[in-house]
């Protein structure tokens, strides 16, 4: 029998799925043929789906911590025990803190935030993804929006600012293919060690987090050749400063900053010169913002489409993100209550050890935050001073292993849902096709039963589905989505075509700062980069595929292996600390670049983040975990 389903992983494509289940219990997950961008193929992480739920050491029951050990126990003594914890502090909500990242996605899986919103809790804020990309896109467009995906097959030229085709989104590599085939040319640039040489016809090697750079020096010879798009010149608000900015740049000096070669700027200026009239679609990775002058970075490349007359354009535009929500009302969620305060999530270890009044409950879900984020360490130090701890998950996480009480939630396909995509602008139902497993339950259903024992009504479930579809942009019914498995939202195909920005004054703001990147400390002279795996989503790795060392890879000609015993047990170092790893090579990787994949666990000594310091970017406050200075040592 098939089922009509979607992956609600933290992924931009959101593939709506059919689930084929069997009278034999064979189980098989594939791409829905009839969605629009799905097309009826997915990836391994969605085909292993089933896989996961099956899971030996999933944990199906309730857990809590007695005596040091965890315990099985029933669902009315762990939340009779967590309510009694929260009645305690209702009257200094300040003191308890929600931890909600997305582990998984959909409408019902803001059930936390109702309740946590309702009893006033503390929350968090910033990002430790693409927030300093998305508010640097507001600041300068007023909103987040970009052409459809598929608009790329009318482009001339895609130039592709970082994002690793081969691993980031299935289907967007796919239509890279297919323009290619259709005689478009995509040109990358990159620091390297992806696999985005076999989606490009160029690749252009530069140093790790300097794109402004070579953006500005773009835009200054665009200038001097008096290539900028006069439109773009009269619908920005601040095109004097910027003019001023970019006047007293050295191009010399921006193509040393990024280790970029004249011949490079030369053919990029004549592409987006636009001089044999072709459009340019430039594509923008969710990595050059996870550096210190990330938001500058992504600024500086939507100026640059901008001013060249791309933006608005049918084949061309700035691709970088949308709002994964904008096409679904979760207002019963956002509008339940105002958080006490707000703790920066990228630094949560020292904004909890720091907080007055102190934090005494935490209730973690969707996330793995001990794991991912920064410093890591005092992650857990913090952790040690609560007294009491809630984490909603299904595996022994780093974070879990150090809750008081583990609370085993349904998984994708387990429960249902309706999402929506931060690539293209269909909604997906994910239905719940298999029971939750053992004891587990659904997060909305957990929250329901923790408020009522709380006095808080929770809204019904149903009324929530269908409220998620009562936006502007749909015009679909809960029983035509259930049955069809998506809606297509109600979007114009090309982006700001009229040139009418979001700000109130309907003009576009440029940037008008550009910095130089901080120095390294002396001793740690490459940069450690934790790129995306190919195999696994962030930390949702299973344990029995931790059990080697972690690889970092370097350039094959990087003087540090020429210091390297290889016979001798091998480190990567930063001023935070080191860790045992293997080193590989690549020929493609700037020489400054250590590569390590992310989401490895602490307790295998798989994961990075112990020693990565707390760096926040310029907008956004996005965890800046690229400019960390490493090294390799014995």
């Amino acid at each position: 029998m098939d089922h009509i389903s979607a992956c609600t992983l933290d992924c931009p494509d959101c593939c709506s799925v059919l689930v084929r289940t069997g009278d034999d219990g064979n189980v098989s997950i594939t791409g829905n043929p009839d969605h629009p961008f799905t097309k009826g193929f997915i990836c391994a992480k969605g085909r292993r789906a089933y896989t996961r739920l099956c899971a030996e050491d999933r944990i199906t029951t309730p857990l809590m911590r007695v005596n040091g050990a965890f315990t099985p126990v029933d669902w009315d003594t762990a939340l009779d025990a967590i309510a009694d914890k929260i009645a305690a502090l209702r009257e200094t909500p300040a003191a308890m803190l929600h931890i909600r990242s997305h582990g998984y996605r959909g409408v019902l899986a803001e059930a936390s935030t109702f309740l946590f919103r309702s009893l006033g809790a503390s929350s968090t804020r910033g990002a430790l993804c693409d927030d300093a990309g998305i508010e640097a896109s507001i600041m300068d467009f007023g909103a987040l929006h970009h052409n459809d995906p598929h608009d790329l097959l009318n482009a001339g030229f895609i130039i592709n600012w970082g994002k690793d085709f081969s691993r980031s989104s299935l289907h967007l590599g796919q239509i890279i293919k297919e323009a290619r085939k259709r005689g478009k040319k995509v040109i990358t640039i990159s620091p390297g060690g992806d696999g985005n040489a076999e989606y490009s016809d160029t690749v252009i090697r530069i140093r790790p987090g300097t794109d402004r750079f070579l953006a500005a020096a773009l835009i200054r010879k665009l200038l001097v050749r008096g290539y900028a798009s006069s439109t773009a010149l009269l619908k920005s608000a601040n095109w004097e400063s910027f003019k001023e900015l970019i006047s007293a740049q050295d191009e010399r000096r921006l193509l040393q900053a990024c280790d970029c070669s004249q011949n490079d700027l030369n053919m990029l200026a004549n592409i987006y010169a636009n001089m044999d009239m072709k459009p340019v679609a430039s594509i923008l990775g969710w990595g050059l913002q996870r550096h210190v002058f990330g938001g500058e970075n992504v600024r500086f490349i939507n100026a640059l489409a901008f001013l060249s007359g791309q933006v608005g354009r049918k084949g061309g535009g700035v691709y970088f993100n949308i709002s994964s929500g904008r096409n679904l009302n979760t207002s019963w969620a956002r509008d339940a209550g105002t958080p006490a305060r707000r703790l920066l999530i990228p630094a949560i270890g020292r904004e909890i050890l720091s907080a007055e009044p102190a934090i005494r409950f935490l209730w973690v879900d969707g996330s793995n935050f001990v794991n991912q984020t920064p410093d890591a360490a005092t992650n857990i130090k913090a952790m040690e001073g609560i007294d009491c701890t809630v984490v909603v998950d299904s595996y022994m996480t780093d974070t879990a292993m150090r809750a008081d009480v583990i609370l085993p939630c349904a998984q994708n396909h387990e429960r249902e849902e309706i999402l929506g995509s931060c690539l293209h602008n269909h909604v997906q139902y994910s239905a719940e096709v298999f029971p939750p497993k053992g004891e587990s339950r659904h997060d909305f259903d957990i929250m329901s039963d923790l408020a009522r024992r709380l006095g808080i009504t929770p809204p019904d479930r149903e009324e929530v589905l269908r409220q998620a579809l009562d936006t502007p942009f749909l015009s679909t019914s809960l029983e035509e989505l259930r049955d069809k498995g998506f809606a297509t939202a109600n979007h114009p195909a090309i982006a700001w075509e009229e040139y009418e920005f979001a700000h109130p004054d309907g003009k576009y703001r440029l940037p008008e700062t550009l910095h130089t990147e901080p120095a390294f400390p002396e001793g740690f002279d490459m940069q450690l980069m934790s790129l995306v795996h190919r195999d696994y989503l962030h930390s949702q790795i299973p344990e029995t595929a931790q059990n080697t060392l972690p690889t970092v890879w370097v350039n094959s000609g990087a003087p540090v292996l020429g210091t390297l015993d290889r016979d001798k047990p091998i480190y990567l170092a930063t001023p935070k600390g080191r860790m045992e790893v293997t080193v590989e090579v690549l020929t493609d990787l700037h020489p400054r670049c250590i590569i390590i994949r992310r989401g490895g666990w602490m307790k295998h000594g798989a994961s990075a983040n112990p020693l990565i310091e707390t760096r926040i970017t310029d907008i956004g406050e996005t965890a800046a975990y690229y400019s960390q200075p490493a090294r390799l040592e014995n």
